[in-house]
């Protein structure tokens, strides 16, 4: 049963959705008209875009709702006229004219997590963010807790959440992995337990600086109260330690180290401290890396919290395979392994990618900068990569960051990959991390790690 209350506040408000995108502004209209139709309601909304409407025939041809009013292309202020609640995409920013303009006329804007977890306020959220190792920390909550008792994994990974909310029961586990974005709206949403794994460089082309775009992340616990609320920090990441010196007396929060024993819980010759008791052993992961040793210890504070039993959560991390396109190992070709690491888009990311193996490692590297700085790379990969070639929009400023004695740019990516095989030897790693988005060449980081692994098998 969704939250009468807020359907009623929606039915008082006149809706403007911005962003027609299939994953979020779709969803959202999508989830209004069945509202109306099944509360007998006649909640007001109209959706807009910047783009062109035969640009955006597929997400027309998804609308529920085909008399919905919708304004393309030219967003003129006028379209902001009765106008009392907007609900945002994730993906656009709020300085675009319009969200100015509506701000300026005091209208309240709100993005589609917190509109659908007003819809469902009940249920217990967990709810993970960080720079890196959202995705694979989400999905491992979701794979122990699954295990154990009902759950759904949703946010910036699985499905939207406004579109599972009709399929949600009110005793299931929610578990969202949240981008910056998608809390830079936050209005209400509360959850039981939230994570910030790591703060580093990230989104830069969007936000101002590192603390700007930090302080969008902090929003994950701006509701969360010292009664029964967890906020879940890493201990040996400079942003999030000197975060819990600020906020420890105002959240409860827990820890997590690799080494520190300081932390709530840690991690030491394959077995996992909480409290510095042992209590289980990861000796038989298939995660790669100490990044992923990290994300366990962020997953099973998660789960010691949410009341899993100790042998469910050892279990199900020794049969966890990881996620796709992140450290994804492909295939192993007369001793070459390949890595597909394509959904590593920081300089964190990548970092974390060079320093899951020893050596002998043939680096791919670019597509599009999002403002990040990867001098410091130049120091990390000088003992582990025997040849950095560079790709894409962004090779040349990479180029001009990275010192390194042996690179090459060569921007077309099925050129690089042929190159790459060429020169490897047995033993070596031909590692796809590009450390960029993948908007110079491919839809998204999916589709640049399958063409990686389409490439791949087209060598076996």
């Amino acid at each position: 049963m969704l939250n009468i209350d807020y359907i009623n506040f929606l039915n008082n408000n006149s809706i403007l959705i911005v962003g027609f995108t299939p994953r979020s502004g779709v969803n959202i209209a999508n989830t209004i008209h069945r509202i109306n139709s099944e509360y007998n309601t006649s909640i007001q909304y109209s959706i807009t875009d910047s783009k062109k409407k035969e640009d955006l025939e597929y997400s027309i041809s998804l609308l529920k709702d085909k008399n919905i009013k919708c304004f393309f292309e030219n967003q003129d202020p006028s379209i902001l006229e009765n106008i009392t609640l907007i609900i945002i995409s994730p993906g656009v920013p709020q300085s675009i004219n319009l969200i100015k303009e509506a701000k300026k006329r005091n209208i309240m804007i709100i993005g589609e997590i917190e509109f659908a977890y007003n819809l469902l306020p009940n249920n217990y959220y967990i709810a993970i963010t960080g720079t890196d190792g959202k995705t694979t920390t989400s999905r491992l909550i979701y794979h122990i807790i699954s295990s154990y008792r009902d759950s759904k994994l949703l946010g910036n990974v699985g499905n939207t959440f406004s579109k599972e909310i009709f399929n949600i029961r009110e005793n299931e586990d929610i578990i969202l992995e949240l981008s910056s974005f998608q809390l830079e709206t936050i209005k209400n949403f509360k959850p039981n337990i939230s994570v910030i794994l790591n703060i580093a460089e990230d989104h830069l082309d969007r936000y101002k600086d590192i603390d700007d775009y930090f302080n969008a992340k902090k929003n994950i616990f701006k509701n969360q109260t010292l009664n029964s609320d967890y906020l879940i920090l890493n201990y040996d990441n400079y942003y999030t330690n000197k975060l819990y010196y600020e906020i420890k007396d105002k959240v409860n929060i827990l820890t997590f180290s690799y080494s520190n024993d300081n932390a709530n819980i840690y991690y030491s010759d394959d077995d996992l401290f909480f409290n510095g008791k042992r209590i289980l052993s990861i000796k038989n992961r298939k995660l790669l890396g100490k990044h992923n040793i990290e994300n366990i210890l962020a997953s099973v504070l998660v789960c010691l919290k949410s009341n899993i039993p100790l042998n469910y959560i050892e279990k199900a991390i020794n049969t966890f395979n990881g996620v796709e396109h992140r450290l994804e190992f492909v295939a192993n070709i007369s001793g070459v392994k390949y890595i597909n690491d394509s959904k590593a888009t920081s300089l964190n990311s990548v970092i974390s990618a060079v320093n899951a193996f020893d050596n002998n490692i043939i680096l791919i590297m670019g597509g599009r900068n999002k403002g990040l700085d990867f001098s410091p790379l130049s120091e990390i990969i000088k003992y582990k990569v025997k040849k950095l070639i560079l790709i894409g929009e962004a090779s040349e400023e990479l180029n001009n960051m990275i010192n390194f004695y042996d690179k090459i740019i060569i921007k077309d990516f099925k050129d690089a990959f042929n190159y790459a095989s060429s020169i490897a030897l047995k033993d070596d790693i031909v590692l796809l991390s590009p450390g960029c988005s993948s908007f110079d060449s491919f839809k998204s980081f999916e589709e640049r790690g399958n063409y990686f692994k389409s490439l791949v098998n087209n060598i076996l």
